[in-house]
């Protein structure tokens, strides 16, 4: 027979099997989609397609650890699961890759695409193999999709196309977040507040009429695009002043001071400078009162058309504007204020200050169903439930159009024409992907007004890409029999760091284009952060990654440490931890080793035989409330559940109790014992596999073998034994009883194997039970005399044999 090495070697286990679940055999018998026969039903899960930036964090193992283990739960419990496997690859930190590090101008626009596209497969390589040496395993042969590619980018461009023919897709010509260092636009779900040093200034406005106005502003440097001053029109100490015309300071331009019920009365002076454009608040007052507008910012953040600042950048200007007021005599007072001020958020490398921007963009309509969305969301449930607010609250928050052009080079392109009259001209379906840049369009004039077409040179928001991954791996574009079965997908899965992007717009545009929600249950975990407890910076010096010490700890016991979270709540990774369930792991490894020899050879099953010793008959109840709770827990996606009850049944009930107490009768090759603990060790190695999926096939292999794989079992079955409540209670006196005995020899500071004398005092139940076990229990705890006392307070009182 084998040998069963002593310890416990991740490193050499991992790769055993992870060649193994690369085989195409195991692909075929496990990773099917197709109704073969049994007719099961399928799960699907739409998986985050992560950036492709080469480095796998501790947040990528976080997620990836969930979708392993929900899809490997999943296929044990008998579904045909459809698990696959993006990438988010057109990203703008590509881009400045490409352009920074390796020095590609954008200019030469075929070789930067080349190198884009080289950049990204290195990337994918790099994330793929430390994916795989967590135990990932989705479908890499049939559904994992890299968004530039053809088929993908086939799809982007039709959802787009079909959206505009419902009328949702329009050009038009306003205001856009723009971020100056990135050189795009953004959409709102891309842009945050973060709090920066700044300035308010107070400034006297000449009213024409003679007097003055004070404002307080955080931008003097666009006061050369004022277009008016506000005022609350109930504000008494300016209704006398709405209508009448102020001199714009420096710039000597007349404007009208309007009243406007926005304006806070108790911030700064209560009047407001609205510029064209400073904040969210000058637009909505500029097309609410049809203001003019002037740009004083170009796209590299620099100030353009003032005649005085031109050329130099934002922070320059501001404190030259604020030198010349003072100088001109128009400056009263400048304090300086933290304050929020609008950043690109979505990128953690950038958080520059955004700017507003007039400029021709793209749009997706949003605003004219907001109603709509905000009750078909009910129909999907959230993963806890409190997530749900968050999604709920941005739609509700939504006050601009999804501008979904970006004015970047590797990217989808966006599929049309227009003409100056802001027309779109969509692609033929039949010449998708095309760029509109390097193909003629599809007509000569513009249909609608005769005009000269030009190309759209943008590309589409990312957002824009991956917000069909629903629809794409269920088959929606070219698989109709696959969707009709497959979609609305299963359960989503991803953080709450990207609610408002991938969440809403895979949302939105599932309904739109689909007419239906685009999967029945959302997951959203929390965040894995820094040992000190805030999120992971490379700034702070906190960021952990999954490899630097996966040869010593082991896959396993790191998907372990990150599943024993509540799904939702954020919480600090330390190594600690792991190091914590690498133990408990070896102890099962030892606990298999310790049967291995007893049941290797031994087909007996546990519901086959008739216990009739209370301490079989106890751990079968424990195990069958182990079993219907774990079950629930995964059904549940409470993973945490599921490892804390197995720490309780296993290490406590199992390791500690039946085995030590039953160790005597295997060695008497008691077929009882050896049926109960092979069953009750097979059951265990399965529903433990989902989450430390390479230890669990090697002790099944090593133990059962029986299928090519742990993922080809079934849900481990409890029927055949019947609850029993009585003998529940009794085990618990056993354990007490077992735990006092070890208690007083290790305050005794006496070795376990020590043969002791032990009085025993308790009421009558107590005793009873032991006595019904006491051949066991003096085998076990190395008792020579065990004298029973009736007493009302229960302890025992121990005494080395002989002494």
């Amino acid at each position: 027979m084998e040998e069963w090495p002593k310890h416990y070697s991740p490193k050499e286990i991992e790769e055993k099997w992870q060649k193994v679940w690369l085989t195409k055999d195991m692909w075929r018998d496990v990773f099917r989609f197709k109704d073969d026969g049994t007719q099961r039903k399928p799960f699907v899960i739409d998986t985050p397609p992560p950036f492709t930036s080469g480095e796998l964090h501790m947040g990528h193992a976080y997620w990836v650890s969930i979708a392993d283990a929900i899809a490997r739960f999943k296929r044990i419990e008998g579904y045909n699961v459809l698990h696959p496997q993006g990438w988010d690859t057109q990203g703008l930190p590509t881009e400045l890759k490409v352009q920074y590090k390796l020095r590609i101008p954008k200019e030469n626009r075929e070789l930067f695409l080349k190198k884009c596209i080289e950049w990204t497969e290195d990337m994918i390589s790099k994330m793929k193999t430390a994916m795989i040496r967590l135990g990932y395993r989705p479908e890499w042969e049939r559904f994992e999709y890299k968004t530039y590619e053809t088929g993908y980018r086939r799809a982007i461009q039709k959802s787009v196309i079909d959206m505009f023919k419902q009328g949702r897709v329009e050009l038009r010509d306003g205001p856009v977040y723009w971020c100056p260092k990135c050189e795009t636009a953004l959409a709102l779900s891309e842009v945050g507040y973060v709090e920066r040093e700044g300035i308010i200034a107070y400034v006297n406005f000449p009213l024409k009429d003679g007097g003055n106005i004070t404002i307080a502003t955080t931008r003097p440097e666009l006061i050369g695009a004022t277009q008016a001053v506000a005022v609350n029109p109930e504000d008494e100490r300016y209704k006398s002043l709405i209508g009448k015309t102020v001199i714009v300071p420096i710039f000597n331009k007349e404007v009208k001071i309007i009243g406007e019920e926005s304006v806070e009365k108790d911030f700064g002076t209560g009047a407001e400078m609205i510029s064209t454009y400073g904040d969210p608040q000058d637009i909505k007052v500029k097309l609410k009162h049809n203001l003019p507008s002037t740009e004083m910012i170009d796209e590299r953040g620099r100030m353009k058309g003032t005649g005085i600042l031109d050329g130099i950048k934002i922070e320059e200007a501001r404190r030259k504007m604020v030198e010349l007021l003072k100088e001109k005599g128009f400056l009263v007072k400048v304090e300086s204020i933290k304050h929020n001020v609008i950043a690109h958020t979505e990128r953690s490398d950038c958080m520059s200050p955004i700017e507003f921007l007039t400029k021709k963009q793209i749009y997706i309509k949003v605003l004219d169903v907001k109603d709509r969305l905000l009750e078909e969301f009910k129909k999907m449930k959230f993963i806890p439930s409190r997530m749900s607010y968050y999604l709920e609250t941005w739609i509700s928050s939504l006050e601009w159009d999804w501008n979904i052009s970006r004015q970047r080079v590797y990217g989808t392109p966006i599929p049309f024409w227009y003409c100056k009259n802001n027309h779109l001209v969509p692609a033929r379906e039949e010449d998708l992907p095309i760029d509109p840049n390097t193909t003629a369009p599809p007509f000569q004039k513009c249909p609608v007004c005769g005009e000269e077409l030009q190309p759209v040179k943008d590309v589409a928001d990312v957002w824009v890409d991956s917000s069909i991954s629903a629809l794409y791996v269920t088959g929606y574009f070219n698989d109709k029999e696959r969707f009709s079965r497959a979609f609305p997908a299963s359960i989503r899965l991803q953080g709450t760091d990207i609610i408002r992007t991938w969440l809403f717009y895979t949302f939105f545009r599932t309904l739109m284009l689909a007419g239906n929600v685009p999967f029945n249950e959302v997951l959203v975990n929390g965040q894995a952060l820094g040992p000190d407890g805030t999120r992971m910076s490379k700034s702070k010096g906190n960021v952990i990654s999954p490899l630097d010490r996966i040869d010593e700890m082991g896959a396993d016991a790191i998907r372990l440490t990150l599943l024993d979270a509540s799904i939702g709540d954020d919480f600090p990774f330390k190594w600690d931890k792991v190091k914590a369930k690498k133990t408990v792991l070896q102890k099962l490894w030892n606990a298999s080793r310790l049967i291995y020899p007893f049941i290797k050879n031994n087909k007996i099953e546990a519901e086959r035989v008739e216990p009739k010793d209370l301490i079989d008959r106890w751990i079968l109840q424990e195990h069958r409330r182990f079993i219907l709770n774990a079950i629930d827990a995964y059904r549940r996606y409470d993973f945490y559940v599921v490892i804390q009850g197995f720490y309780d049944y296993f290490w406590e009930i199992v390791a500690d109790e039946y085995l030590e107490m039953i160790k005597h009768r295997l060695f008497e090759n008691d077929a009882v014992a050896i049926a109960i603990v092979r069953r009750i060790m097979k059951d265990l190695i399965i529903l433990l596999h989902p989450m430390a999926p390479h230890i669990t096939e090697e002790i099944y292999f090593r133990l059962y073998g029986e299928k090519k794989s742990v993922l080809l079992e079934n849900l481990p079955d409890t029927s055949y034994i019947k609850e029993d409540q009585e003998v529940l209670e009794k085990g618990k006196i056993i354990k007490k009883f077992s735990s006092m005995i070890r208690t007083s020899k290790i305050s005794r500071k006496l070795a376990m194997p020590t043969p002791v004398d032990v009085k025993y005092y308790a009421d009558k139940k107590s005793l009873d039970v032991i006595r019904e076990v006491e051949n066991d229990i003096k085998k076990t705890l190395k008792i020579e005399n065990l004298e029973y006392i009736e007493d009302n307070q229960e302890k025992v009182e121990l005494s080395v044999h002989g002494s």
